[in-house]
């Protein structure tokens, strides 16, 4: 996974100079080393992908993965045991630190889609916020939008749905000088009117295809159940068992079954690296191997993803030698 490296003082603003902006956006890190939306898509097309390049040449980190802009809908279908975690709806000044933490403790880059509301003001709990949200992008995480106030955007009128998107915009380049390419409908309500109008500003959306359970579970231990459930139906799906995982920041049971999911993970890999020709579970840094560019179709959605065989043996190899070491303990460490 990726280390982190600060390299800016997170004060810049909207007020600020563009150039000071940009700098903020390419400069916060450099990366130091390599349910509603659960039925599967009709289409089982395959793409190849080269992985991420960021892993691959060292590029600067962008905290909103610009790059990623005008992409078809993705939600993680691959060829190859990879994930990528994702979490909405936050920050939370009681839940988000701490796992941070642990995403931190576990070498884990995730994707945050951000409720706007409520950190670009002046009252202390929108400046912890803001505080936080910064936080989130100096650890090298990337930052999608999630509406303004989580409005169901299918039930709002087209202007509404605009200003949605321009109030959480807007209160993005106030925190961090710059706004995110990556969008997430609450509750994943989407239709294609909804999909033209956040088209129409250049996001990509992104749906999911995992989950944990969180929204229904109220313990640690229901998370985890889940979580196993999940990646058995992965390893059942017909599309492969790569996966984009939804969980939400804001829930306690989520933070505390963190570190168990991570465990789950290398135990998993300890039964699979005594499998000849098995791929290991892999976490990926960022969403990039999904994106595929989008066309003229709105609501197209990403096919299955083939990654590159050399890119995947690649890691492959890395995931080994690290699996081999922490499977030589009786317990993988969490």
């Amino acid at each position: 996974m990726f280390g982190v490296v600060l390299a800016i003082v997170l004060g810049v603003g909207a007020g600020a100079p563009a150039g000071a902006q940009r700098a903020l956006l390419t400069a916060i890190a450099r990366p130091m080393g390599a349910a509603e939306a659960g039925a599967s898509d009709a289409s089982d097309a395959v793409e190849e992908s080269g992985g991420s390049s960021a892993e691959e040449e060292a590029s600067e980190r962008d905290p909103f993965a610009s790059s990623l802009a005008g992409g078809r809908l993705m939600r993680g279908f691959a060829r190859h045991r990879v994930l990528h975690f994702t979490f909405d709806d936050g920050p939370r000044p009681d839940t988000t630190p701490r796992l941070l933490a642990h995403l931190d403790e576990h070498g884990v880059k995730a994707t945050f889609f951000v409720v706007a509301r409520g950190f670009d003001g002046r009252h202390r709990m929108d400046r912890r916020r803001a505080a936080i949200l910064r936080d989130i992008a100096a650890r090298g995480h990337t930052i999608g939008a999630h509406t303004f106030d989580h409005s169901r955007l299918t039930a709002l009128e087209d202007d509404a749905v605009r200003a949605q998107l321009t109030r959480s915009e807007a209160a993005f380049e106030a925190v961090l000088g710059g706004r995110p390419v990556l969008f997430r409908a609450p509750y994943g309500a989407r239709d294609a009117r909804v999909d033209a109008l956040v088209a129409e500003r250049g996001y990509t959306q992104v749906l999911w295809n995992t989950t944990a359970g969180d929204v229904r579970a109220r313990s640690a231990e229901e998370v985890l159940e889940a979580w196993r459930a999940s990646l058995d139906r992965r390893e059942r799906h017909p599309r492969g068992p790569g996966g984009v995982v939804l969980l939400h920041d804001t829930k306690p049971w989520v933070v505390n079954a963190f570190p168990a999911m991570m465990k789950e993970l290398r135990t998993r890999n300890c039964a699979l690296l005594e499998q000849e020709g098995e791929e290991l579970w892999d976490v990926l840094d960022d969403l990039s191997v999904f994106h595929q560019a989008r066309g003229a179709d709105v609501s197209a959605r990403a096919r299955t993803v083939e990654l590159d065989a050399e890119w995947v043996a690649r890691r492959q190899a890395r995931l080994r030698r690290e699996a081999r070491a922490y499977c030589a303990s009786s317990v993988p460490a969490g």
